[in-house]
């Protein structure tokens, strides 16, 4: 249950988008992260997240950071 509150903004974002999964790639990566910082309780291997179709939003998280002058 140590992801059971991402795991639930996951599935109610793909009830409201009426299961297009592309639409709820933020929630599924959030989740997934979650699963990965809990090693301890092996719940998911550590993986890039470039490996599981992520790297677009990782990129585009470094793209949203103000640049310094």
């Amino acid at each position: 249950g140590e992801c059971s509150a991402f795991k639930e903004r996951f599935m109610e974002c793909l009830r409201h988008s009426g299961y297009e999964s592309a639409a709820c790639r933020q929630s599924a990566k959030a989740y997934l992260e979650c699963r990965m910082d809990r090693r301890v309780t092996q719940l998911m291997a550590n993986e890039p997240l470039e490996k599981l179709g992520f790297k677009d939003l990782i990129n585009e998280k470094s793209e949203e950071k103000p640049e310094k002058s």
